[in-house]
């Protein structure tokens, strides 16, 4: 029990990092839940997320594993600095074990209201993790114009601050994405 206290503490922690960053909780966007066979002990979910007012549909999700399905949290990141897009809304759902499995759905909204869906992102928080992955915008820091970071971010001892960024892959946007590379170098220096 103790375990799973810490592996919260650690994964508010990083949330709370992550807000800084700009990404900020919304009421904006929702998830309805529906279960698909009741019949069963852990019965699979479709997740659908969708905007509060329009309610329009963005994404659709099945979990298969609800056994240890914990929560969702949606954070939406305003002007993210990308021509044509005018808000990313992150979509994080979390499985809890002896550790957090988070998977992390990243949406991108244009102005002509179309989504551009970005590849999932997958963290494991436990008790001594001090790292997670995340994509990084032109607005946010350590962003760079014109594209979105695949990084690695390394946490200090108390997971109050950022060491280091790690780029693990670059997306060009150009009202499209398209992979240009793939690499491991660092963006920042430690603090």
């Amino acid at each position: 029990m103790k375990n799973v206290a810490i592996i919260i503490i650690l994964l508010q922690s990083f949330q709370g990092i992550n807000a800084q960053n700009i990404f900020t909780k919304t009421q904006e966007f929702l998830v309805t839940k529906k279960i698909m066979d009741q019949g069963k002990e852990y019965p699979s979910y479709v997740l659908n997320l969708i905007h509060a007012e329009k309610e329009n549909n963005i994404s659709t999700l099945i979990l298969e594993d609800t056994e240890l399905f914990e929560d969702v949290f949606i954070t939406t990141l305003e002007n993210p600095g990308l021509e044509g897009v005018s808000k990313v809304v992150k979509l994080e759902i979390e499985y809890l074990a002896c550790c957090a499995h988070v998977e992390a759905y990243y949406y991108m909204i244009k102005e002509d209201h179309t989504i551009v869906k970005l590849p999932k992102l997958k963290n494991v928080y436990c008790e001594n993790s001090d790292t997670d992955l995340q994509y990084i915008f032109p607005n946010q820091e350590y962003g760079i114009q014109g594209n979105i970071l695949e990084t690695q971010t390394f946490y200090n001892e108390n997971a109050t601050a950022i060491k280091y960024v790690n780029l693990k892959q670059r997306f060009i946007w150009n009202n499209d994405i398209f992979q240009n590379s793939k690499t491991t170098i660092a963006i920042t220096g430690i603090n």
